[in-house]
This record gives C-alpha cells, sequence and structure tokens, in this order.
C-alpha cells in the first residue's frame, strides 16, 4: 500500500484537492484525471452511501489522485469502513480537542498503534493485497477539520497527538465559532490562520485549508500558499458546474439579446 498524497505531504511540497458532493463516480474520476492530488468524497455534506462512496472511490482508483472520505463524526466505526472499503484517508468535521484526535487517528490504525478491527476489503485489493495490515498504519492519513474557536485554541495539543496526520481549516465554520460569519478578512479570522501554520510548522506537520476557488481572483490562492498551507483543499464538483453552467448561460444570453 503506497499514499501518493502521504509521499507528497512528507517531501514538503504542495498538495490540492477537489470535494465531490453530488455522488458521481464520473465526476470523481474526472476531477483525479485533471490533475488534482487527492478527492475528497464528502459524506458529511452530501448525500452519500456506503455503496455510493466505493463506487466513487473505485473511479478515483483510475487516477493518480489519492482517495479521502469526509465523514459525519469521528466515530471509530464509520472510520473502520471507509478505510476497509479503499479510503486511504479519513477527514473528520469538529475535532476540538486533542481527546478526540487521539480517538479518530488510533481508530485508523491496526493494534498494537490503535484500535481498527481486522477485515478489510477492497481496501486490501479483495485479499491480493498481503501485506495491508502491515503497511496501513504508515500510509493512512487521518485529517481532522479544525472550525471552532476551541479548535484553534487547542491546535499544539491537537497536533502533538500521534497519528493527526494534517488538518483542514474550515474557514466557515469556523467564522461563525469567532462571531463574524464569512468575514475571513477579519482580524480574529487572520489571527487563526496565522495560530494554526505557528502550530503546524511547530509540530513538522503540513496545515491544511479548505476554501472555494475565486474564478474572477486567480490570484487568491496565492495567499494561502504564502501564509504557508501544504494541503489545499480548492475545489468542489458542484461549485465548478455552477460556474461553468453560469458561463455558459450568460455567454449565450449576450448573444441572444
Amino acid at each position: 500500500m503506497t499514499n501518493r498524497l502521504k509521499n507528497l505531504l512528507d517531501s514538503g511540497k504542495t498538495a490540492m484537492g477537489a470535494q465531490m458532493r453530488l455522488g458521481s463516480p464520473a465526476a470523481a474520476e474526472l476531477f483525479g484525471y485533471a490533475g488534482f492530488d487527492f478527492v475528497l468524497i464528502d459524506g458529511e455534506h452530501a448525500a452519500q452511501s456506503p455503496v455510493s462512496v466505493q463506487a466513487q472511490l473505485q473511479a478515483i482508483g483510475c487516477t493518480d489522485a489519492t482517495p479521502l472520505v469526509r465523514l459525519v463524526s469521528n466515530d471509530p466505526d464509520q472510520i473502520r469502513l471507509a478505510l476497509d472499503i479503499g479510503g486511504m484517508g479519513v477527514v473528520i468535521p469538529f475535532i476540538n480537542t486533542a481527546e478526540q484526535a487521539t480517538v479518530g487517528a488510533k481508530a485508523c490504525r491496526y493494534p498494537p498503534a490503535g484500535t481498527r478491527g481486522v477485515g478489510a476489503s477492497r481496501g486490501a485489493k479483495y485479499g491480493f493485497d498481503s501485506e495491508y495490515v502491515q503497511t496501513s498504519n504508515d500510509n493512512v492519513l487521518y485529517v481532522p477539520i479544525i472550525e471552532s474557536a476551541d479548535a484553534v485554541k487547542n491546535i499544539d495539543e491537537i497536533l502533538a497527538v500521534e497519528g493527526v496526520d494534517s488538518f483542514l481549516l474550515g474557514l466557515g465554520d469556523l467564522s461563525v465559532s469567532f462571531g463574524v460569519p464569512f468575514q475571513i478578512d477579519h482580524p480574529v479570522m487572520q489571527d487563526a490562520l496565522r495560530t494554526v501554520v505557528r502550530a503546524a510548522e511547530a509540530a513538522g506537520k503540513p496545515a491544511g485549508i479548505g476554501w472555494h476557488v475565486d474564478f474572477n481572483d486567480p490570484d487568491a490562492s496565492k495567499f494561502y500558499l504564502d501564509a504557508g498551507f501544504k494541503l489545499l483543499l480548492l475545489a468542489c464538483d458542484e461549485v465548478v458546474l455552477a460556474h461553468g453552467s453560469r458561463q455558459i448561460v450568460a455567454s449565450f444570453e449576450a448573444l441572444r439579446g
């Protein structure tokens, strides 16, 4: 088992990813072929089932992109299933304490390092990967979403947990938590960005962030790169499709008057 995304981050390079909400294996495959380093299946905010998630994982598996699964909670049973069906890491919302991070990180690993039960199906290539159990612990990714004031306050302790590989800063919920909804430029938000990046650098782990690229401001991505973020979730299938659809309609409307 080899995790290309983990190798990329371990080498100090930047990785870009896209999030899938529409449940389409074809769309997930397309984004993988487009060149994204990882494709994240959103099971928190979108209608997904284990069967639909596995179908998308199979589609992403046709590409070089690393497949990750975003779950609705830090439930060890959900984490085990996501990995057993072929996810190479999980992204977990609202991790606010080191204790919560420990539960999730251990759920990703087999004993003695963790609590994951043996029984991987597609993850172990249906048994054809005889080394899966021996190699999985070092190759899966546990990525908490930092999206509350408490999580920012506890970021040093969260990143100190063995098995926490990175994090994604959730700008929307974080801004609401601070009482400045969607005001990303607000001083309290900018201070939070600096705090988590400094913590990541001190822990020797890559800082991550999730946002939707502003198609009208291509330089916006440079801000987060310059700030020190390495794991960048910057696209979403429904956002890209909506933007392209609007552009086509606007172009035609202008022609027909």
